[in-house]
């Protein structure tokens, strides 16, 4: 090969390498950062783990820090609200040992409760709904979630 043939082959090149790093900079050049996607409230519909209540339970907006926690309980056999006992949460970190942090709900009446709490960190945690009938009977049920920072 022929001195002028290897140059203007090493030159191509470079001009390639440098178009191709000349574009790349000019996608990120001028754009604002990405911020993560806004996280979606959680909603889901549980049965106590003896059958007796259905349970829609949501987190608003189910991220780290404050979020608002609501509770409708309703009779499994009658689909009739079920406004009489009392209702907290219990969460727990599964990605760290952090112990377990109890929050209670206040009643909205017609089987409704809600507080607002909060989820010290992003991560995978397990809520564990928590209700008292007035006979002082235990009615659970658990989730997992993932929230996000």
């Amino acid at each position: 090969m022929t001195l002028i043939h290897r140059l203007s082959i090493l030159i191509g090149g470079l001009l390639l390498i440098s178009t191709v790093v000349l574009l790349a900079a000019c996608s990120t050049t001028g754009s604002t950062p990405s911020t993560p996607s806004e996280t979606a409230a959680f909603h889901s519909t549980l049965k106590t783990s003896d059958g007796q209540f259905v349970i829609q339970f949501s987190i608003t907006p189910n991220r780290l820090g404050l979020n608002d926690f609501t509770v409708g309980v309703e009779d499994a056999t009658s689909g009739k609200p079920a406004p009489t006992m009392q209702a907290q949460l219990s969460t727990t970190m599964l990605d760290m040992d952090m112990g377990t942090d109890e929050i209670g709900l206040q009643p909205n009446g017609h089987g409704q409760y809600s507080t607002q709490g909060t989820l010290s960190m992003a991560g995978h945690w397990e809520i564990r709904i928590l209700l008292h009938t007035p006979d002082a009977t235990l009615h659970e049920a658990s989730v997992e979630i993932d929230t996000q920072a």
